[in-house]
Order: C-alpha cells, then structure tokens, then sequence
C-alpha cells in the first residue's frame, strides 16, 4: 500500500515538474539569469538643472538690482521712480505725470543669438507697457513692448537718430498692435523676444503672434550682438508693476 502511494506521488510530482509548474526554489545560478534578461542600470529622472542647461542666464530678481542692472532714462525723470522687492519680485512705481521710458540694462553678459524674455504683472492703470532688449550697445538695440491694455509693439532704437534729435524708435509693426495673447488687467504674463541671426521675432505666454496673417518674424541686422534689457513704459499715469524674473535663454 505504502509503494502506490509512493508511486502516485513520483508520479504527480513528475507531470508537475514537466509542465514547469513547480517553483524553482534554488538559490544558485542568479547570475545566468540576470545576464539572459539584459538588464540595464536604473537612469535617474531629469532634474531640473539638466532641463535648464539652455539657460544662459537667469535673475529672480530678489536681490539688490544694481548688481546686474544698470539704469537708462530714455525719456522722463528717474526721480519719478520708486522701486522695491515684493515677495521676490522686483516692483516699480511711479510718481504722476510719468511720460518716461526706463531701461534697465544688463552689466555682465553680452550675447549674438537669444531670448530674452520675463514674467510680469500689473497693479495699476493699465496705460502702461513692459519691455524686452536684445543685442544693445551704444549704437542701440531691439525691443518688444507689451501693455496690460492688450497692445505690442515690436521695434529698433537706432541712437544715431536720437543724437540727431529724431525719433529713435522704428516700429516694424507700424504702430501699436491688439493681440488676444496678453492676458489684460492684473493677470501675469510671459513674453520673449528672440535675436536669432537677422530674424526678430515675438512670443507671449508659449505662442507667437502674427502680424498681417503670418508669424511675426522680422529680417534686420542691424545689430548682431549686445547685452539684453527689461524696462518700464508710461503714458500719463502712476504705475504700479512687477517683473517677477528675467531670463535669457539659448535658442
């Protein structure tokens, strides 16, 4: 009796194991296994440096600007401004009337191809505009205006004109143009001018505009190569604004 029930055992032990549904409880031979899986070592996940390596310079802004910045008045009294740091970010006011264009210059960094480009919001009137500079030096540079009313402006300061007592500004968009990309009132906002070669171009928060139906894209080389700059721009009013970075980034 004892040898059948061996025997069934044997038996249904063998069909087991020939159907491969016993576990293989050894502890040998894991090294063949692993090389017949292939397996690869674990790459860690991007960081945030590794996905800023384009950026060739950035300011949060939360720090004494005169550091990075210098100041031009291109027009109005500098008097008129009060600047000050709010919850890291850098915010201008001014002092009524303030007909006046503030440029802020960058002191360290020179650059041939770039986006500049910045956050900004408002918490004021809404006659105003910030701005956006590539490729300036003494001979002048290209701007990108927008206002919190929903306007642009996409220009060249040629200071040639300027010392003949002319309009230095060329707009290349003729004059102030609407686009629904400018998020109006105290909403924030993100916009980049782009020197690449001789083609400026505009973006607001991630898409460009378009002008005459196609992407504004203007053919200039005038200037190819300078520091960048942010600024402020008021037409009659008190301003209240905030840049709450400025960056400038490989293209």
């Amino acid at each position: 009796m004892n040898r059948k029930i061996m025997a069934i055992f044997f038996v249904a032990a063998f069909m087991l194991a020939s159907c491969g549904t016993l576990p293989n409880l050894g502890i040998g031979g894991g090294e063949t296994v692993v090389e017949e899986l292939e397996l690869q070592e674990i790459q860690a996940e991007p960081t945030e440096a590794v996905v800023s390596e384009n950026i060739y310079y950035r300011d949060e802004l939360d720090d004494d600007p005169n550091k990075d910045w210098g100041l031009r008045v291109i027009s109005g009294l500098e008097k008129q401004l009060i600047w000050s740091q709010l919850s890291g970010k850098l915010r201008f006011q001014t002092l009524p009337p303030n007909d006046l264009n503030l440029i802020f210059f960058n002191k360290k960094n020179d650059y041939e191809d770039v986006i500049v480009q910045a956050e900004v919001e408002n918490f004021g009137p809404l006659d105003n505009a910030f701005s956006l500079i590539c490729r300036a030096t003494e001979f002048g540079w290209y701007e990108f205006r927008i206002s919190s009313s929903g306007y642009y402006e996409l220009l060249r300061y040629d200071q040639y004109k300027k010392d003949e007592g002319k309009n230095a500004y060329t707009n290349f968009v003729e004059k102030r143009l609407n686009s629904t990309l400018i998020k109006g009132g105290l909403d924030k906002n993100v916009f980049s001018l782009s020197c690449v070669g001789s083609t400026i171009s505009a973006f607001v928060n991630g898409e460009q505009l378009y002008f005459e139906k196609r992407p504004l894209a203007i053919e200039d080389d005038t200037y190819t190569e300078g520091t960048i700059g942010f600024g402020i721009l008021g037409y009659g009013k008190e301003l209240d604004m905030t840049f709450n970075w400025v960056e400038a980034v490989k293209p």
